[in-house]
């Protein structure tokens, strides 16, 4: 029997997603560029968060928190090395805690002819229903609508993505308890995610307190987007969790021209529960 590493090791990034492709070969926050195995040249990140700058000016993210609510490096425990937290203190509807990779400024990565990766190992301390909507994947960042901007990732009281959102990813909205859907969404268009196609439904039931890996490959010939969970296509050859060229080309997708970065976020939508997500690790690469 043939044995990966990774069928041992559940921390790592998943190499089913990354295969051909390869992460970062060094972790490296504010990026680099590498030759793949395929032998073309590569630009991405890779970040265990084994350090997290607070200064702005010096650290490769903004962060977006309300009063009372934080993003930072938390202190690391026996099993837990290099954490991120989100944190929500549940005393205020509406309150966010966003992490966008770039500070707003850098976004190298594009829906475009060119194959992508993006995958991250996170978890959250509580899983109720009608609380928080959830984000991560890529999104548009800029200085006007992106996504680690006050209410642009999503709507204040519904907690659905909001109007001038554009990016794809996975989404839990507020209305739902443990699911976590496959989401794509171009600015001023309908979002589409379970509700609206089958196969991005409850792509993961998410454990309070439980680790996941999170992850999509976009390939550019034949365009698709591959949804990963831990490792694993969810719907297999059957229904699979991928959208297809003519979905890519629909209105409903971002435009191939749109930079995007890396993004997690939470709305608190009821402000009466507070919520830790714990973010181990994330990167992102695409070929040049």
């Amino acid at each position: 029997m043939n044995l990966t590493f990774e069928d041992f090791d559940s921390r790592l990034p998943s190499q089913r997603l990354w295969r051909a492709f390869a992460p970062p070969p060094t972790m490296n926050p504010t990026g680099s560029t590498w030759r793949a195995p395929s032998g073309n040249s590569a630009f991405g990140f890779f970040d265990d968060f084994f350090t997290l700058p607070t200064t702005t000016l010096i650290s490769p993210y903004l962060k977006l928190a309300s009063a009372g609510c934080s993003v930072e490096q938390i202190v690391d425990t026996a099993t837990e090395k290099g954490i991120v937290q989100l944190a929500i203190d549940g005393n205020a509807a509406n309150d966010e805690a966003v992490l966008q990779w770039g500070r707003g400024i850098g976004a190298p990565f594009f829906f475009s002819d060119k194959d992508m990766v993006f995958e991250c190992r996170f978890s959250v301390d509580a899983i109720t229903a009608a609380k928080w909507s959830i984000w991560v994947g890529l999104a548009k960042a800029d200085s006007t609508d992106g996504a680690g901007i006050t209410d642009k990732l999503f709507a204040d009281t519904t907690g659905a993505l909001a109007t001038t959102f554009a990016g794809a990813g996975f989404q839990h909205l507020q209305a739902e308890g443990a699911a976590w859907d496959g989401s794509y969404k171009a600015a001023s268009q309908t979002a589409q995610d379970g509700s609206t196609k089958t196969k991005l439904d409850s792509l993961h039931t998410m454990v309070a307190a439980t680790y996941v890996k999170l992850g999509f490959r976009y390939r550019a010939y034949p365009k698709k987007l591959e949804f990963y969970v831990n490792g694993v296509r969810p719907g297999g050859n059957i229904a699979p969790a991928m959208v297809t060229t003519a979905e890519l080309a629909a209105a409903t997708f971002p435009v191939s021209t749109i930079p995007m970065a890396p993004v997690i976020g939470i709305k608190d939508i009821a402000g009466n529960a507070a919520l830790n997500l714990k973010m181990d690790w994330w990167g992102c690469a695409q070929l040049l």
